[in-house]
């Protein structure tokens, strides 16, 4: 009988899966003012060759403390799975920015936390989301693309705060 229990655990296990980003999240809601500033690249595993296969075109968001920001070459936002097979699929635009849950982390033995990040563009006609990454500032940006599982992201830090 011990053999059958231990044996239905290891399949459990073996069958979840997990955003192998999900350590570096934020899990409380930062201030605004402590997520201004301009994101830089930082890595990107859409494609293979990291920042170097964007071939010198910028990816940048820029949060601004009125409540505005800039994107340059993010990942667009689709109900489900965005469809990005290719660099050539970032979009870029301008609007409000506002902070809000993006998702949560569950390691299955306890209450979900909530993962905070940016909605970038309004309710109805968002440019794109992406999570905050860290645990205070200077926060990071991450943009998930497709299944969040798979580990393919788009990674920003802080280059200049505002």
């Amino acid at each position: 009988m011990k053999i059958l229990v231990v044996l239905a655990v290891a399949l459990i296990l073996c069958g979840c899966q997990r955003n192998p980003y999900a350590h570096i999240f934020t899990t409380d809601k930062p201030e605004p003012s402590r997520v201004v500033g301009r994101y830089l690249l930082q890595d990107q595993t859409l494609v293979s060759g990291g920042t170097t296969a964007m071939h010198g075109r910028t990816c940048e968001v820029v949060l601004s403390a009125d409540g505005t920001f800039a994107a340059t070459n993010v990942p667009p936002f689709e109900f489900g799975a965005p469809e990005i097979s290719s660099l050539d699929s970032l979009v870029s635009g301008s609007g409000r920015w506002r902070i809000e849950s993006v998702g949560s982390i569950d390691n299955g033995f306890g209450k979900p936390k909530t993962h905070w990040g940016v909605r970038l563009g309004s309710v109805g006609h968002p440019l794109a989301f992406a999570g905050f990454t860290g645990q205070e500032a200077p926060y990071g940006l991450i943009f998930t693309i497709g299944d969040p599982d798979s580990g393919t992201v788009m990674i920003l830090r802080v280059k200049d705060r505002k």
